[in-house]
């Protein structure tokens, strides 16, 4: 049970490799270049890795362990031992946060490999008591550290970490003087943390498909350590995990990747889980093998997302498969937000087709523009803020297996709203139609971005493309049409604007995008997308047509295929599709309503509030304004006293009234910047 980010290895040979490696100096994991750093530990390396989380989070000595369980290497365990006690001596002797020494994920992540190490360590005929020393009192401070009020990341999936990592200590090694008490503080916050980290759908509120598994993760974790407490497991907790388990389970496509919506990347990997039984207790955390999506069409309007498959008959057979992703999520104050409501993410064929960014790393350029809308396929004004006022929110939906439509809308500042209605036609096209309102005259944008294993090739018509997958030959069809004053263009890796970036194995890479920008007041746009099927059934003839166009609510558009024309109609509440003439080829989908979530919603709000209310003032990391207004303090000092040398004969009659001044002066300025610039 880890609190680190997954190194990755794909194999032990792999990872005795790099621990092979690492004798030599040289930091070499999945996704990150090779980095060489000094053995057994320099501080400053702390600042120049690559992977600071990581290497903070001593990954270092923790592959180093692994690789020593799997061989019986000395020279593995050794350097390990080095590697903790130089770290354990620079973090005493440390006066100032350095990069993520201190930082709440990292101090969490070394609690469970220094308790790894001091298994390993404490019967060893080399035991030395002076490293023994050492590394206690890294566990303590740690402990000391992680259960600190003025630290404690109650927002987000930190704070869960941090009380993982108080009860892996005091479970572990529970003679740590305070142990009792970190023991004591994490079971009192952890309760009240997730009333609102995980919803009574079982989503983790963090935005993002790849952090939902995380939570899962942590969540499992945290049933296991109140069975290894001797402590039941409350019954809405094994609730809340089952449902996590299979919201997962929706997630989780055959080769294990996941919709990129949010903070997600695009590495495969399955988390281990366990199973509450209804003794209340949980098992140990182990993989499990088989996973499936359990419904075809799943809603979960609390969280706000939506996912559903077609050709589930089928499984795992990717190539008979399709998945729709669509989510309007927003909790504010809740981690990993990102601006995307409304986006979709479209996989079929073993295939993404229509993604978003995904997780960008945070040191790299761009990850401000992939956090904002530029980052996502949701419609939003020319220039909008990632921080923008809005709410999004579900407006209806149908779904008759054959037949699925989800109405969504959001509003945003000074009066835009857009609304979104995403259709899917059996498993052979989506449709996805963009209405915009607002209250002045602007400019509205849509930036739709493929995956970058697709080579794209523009069709004689100026808004119709060919999109084929250089891996599996799989193509699909991709057209556009949009009201008048609608500029279509194509940019692929591009800095100004930021447009055709989507992130692969850590690395930001160039796909192709589609950027469409229509006028803000009344004006629509359609992007169809249609898989082609071998020998071309399926595909578009022509371009699509909009028959008549009234509102979100009346509209009517033809899709020529080979087959022949599809005729879609929105009338009000119903939607209806013609294939050839005639009612018997006609299907009708009546749309449900959106449920009333508001009481749920105000749940987790209340929650929300009452931690924040006890630990928001007390959680700001202020070293960094301290240390700005530090030098703007002394540089003013500075110049007051050049001023005061050049000019003391002319004041020499006013000097104590101008001490007397400056003093006061000095003394306003010290209560302005302890009682508001501190406290904003």
């Amino acid at each position: 049970m880890r609190l680190g980010g997954p190194a990755g290895f794909r194999s032990d040979r792999e990872l005795i490799a790099a621990a092979e490696n690492l004798l030599k100096g040289e930091l070499k994991i999945p996704n990150y270049d090779l980095w060489k750093f000094t053995v057994p530990f320099a501080a400053t390396d702390l600042k120049a890795a690559p992977a600071p989380l990581q290497f903070a989070s001593l990954i270092v000595p923790e592959i180093l362990l692994d690789a020593y369980g799997l061989t019986g290497r000395e020279e593995f365990f050794i350097m390990a031992r080095e590697f903790i006690a130089g770290f354990a001596e620079h973090e005493s002797a440390a006066w100032l946060p350095e990069e993520f020494l201190w930082d709440d994920h990292a101090t969490a992540a070394r609690i469970p490999v220094l308790i790894r190490f001091w298994h390993l360590y404490r019967m060893r005929p080399d035991f030395d008591p002076r490293v023994a020393r050492i590394v206690l009192q890294l566990l303590a401070r740690s402990g000391q550290l992680l259960a600190k009020p003025s630290h404690y990341t109650f927002r987000t999936n930190h704070g869960v970490m941090q009380n993982l990592g108080l009860l892996h200590l005091c479970i572990a090694i529970p003679a740590v003087p305070g142990a009792h008490g970190w023991c004591e503080t994490a079971l009192d916050r952890l309760p009240e943390q997730m009333r609102y980290f995980v919803n009574v759908e079982g989503v983790v509120l963090e935005h993002s498909a790849g952090y939902h598994v995380t939570g899962m993760y942590l969540l499992g974790m945290s049933l296991r350590f109140l069975t290894l407490l001797d402590r039941p497991i409350p019954s809405d907790w094994a609730d809340k995990y089952w449902k996590a388990r299979a919201y997962y389970g929706q997630l989780r496509r055959p080769d294990g990747t996941l919709p990129m919506y949010g903070d997600t990347g695009s590495t495969a990997g399955t988390p281990p889980v366990t199973a509450p039984d209804e003794s209340g207790r949980s098992a140990a955390l182990q993989q499990a093998r088989d996973w499936r999506p359990d419904s075809s069409f799943s809603l979960f309007p609390i969280a706000g997302h939506a996912i559903w498959w077609r050709g589930l008959a089928n499984w795992p057979d990717s190539r008979d498969l399709s998945q729709t992703v669509a989510t309007w999520a927003n909790f504010p104050g809740h981690g990993h937000k990102l601006a995307d409501e409304m986006s979709v993410v479209l996989w079929s064929g073993g295939q993404t087709w229509v993604t978003n960014s995904g997780y960008w790393p945070y040191r790299l350029w761009g990850a401000e523009h992939a956090g904002g809308w530029e980052g996502a396929n949701a419609p939003h004004l020319s220039g909008e803020s990632k921080s923008s006022a809005r709410t999004a929110e579900l407006l209806g939906y149908g779904d008759n297996g054959q037949v699925t439509i989800l109405d969504l809308r959001r509003r945003g500042p000074a009066g835009y709203a857009a609304r979104r209605q995403l259709v899917q036609l059996g498993s052979e096209l989506w449709l996805v139609l963009d209405q915009i309102q607002d209250q002045t005259s602007r400019r509205s944008i849509t930036l739709w971005t493929v995956d970058p294993a697709l080579a794209v090739v523009q069709e004689p018509s100026a808004s119709a493309f060919r999109l084929e997958s250089r891996g599996s030959g799989a193509t699909m069809s991709a057209h556009f049409l949009a009201s008048e004053g609608t500029e279509i263009k194509t940019f692929r890796g591009s800095r100004q604007p930021f447009a055709g970036w989507v992130v692969i194995d850590q690395t930001p890479t160039p796909a192709t995008a589609f950027r469409i920008e229509q006028p803000s007041g009344n004006s629509w746009a359609l992007a169809l997308w249609v898989p082609e099927k071998r020998g071309g059934a399926g595909a578009v003839s022509a371009p699509p047509e909009m028959l008549d166009w009234t509102s979100g609510d009346r509209w009517k558009l033809r899709i020529p295929l080979r087959r022949g024309n599809v005729v879609l109609q929105r009338i009000d509440g119903e939607v209806l599709v013609q294939e050839g003439t005639g009612a018997l080829n006609t299907v009708r989908v009546t749309m449900a309503g959106a449920p009333d979530i508001s009481a749920q919603r105000a749940v987790i709000r209340s929650a929300f509030e009452a931690v924040e209310i006890q630990f928001k003032k007390k959680y700001r990391d202020l070293y960094h304004y301290r240390l700005r207004i530090s030098y703007l303090l002394l540089a003013i000092l500075v110049i007051q006293e050049m001023a005061w040398f050049l000019v003391r004969k002319v004041i020499q009659r006013h000097r104590f009234a101008l001490r007397t001044a400056l003093s006061s002066a000095w003394l306003i300025m010290g209560a302005w910047i302890i009682f508001v610039y501190l406290e904003r």
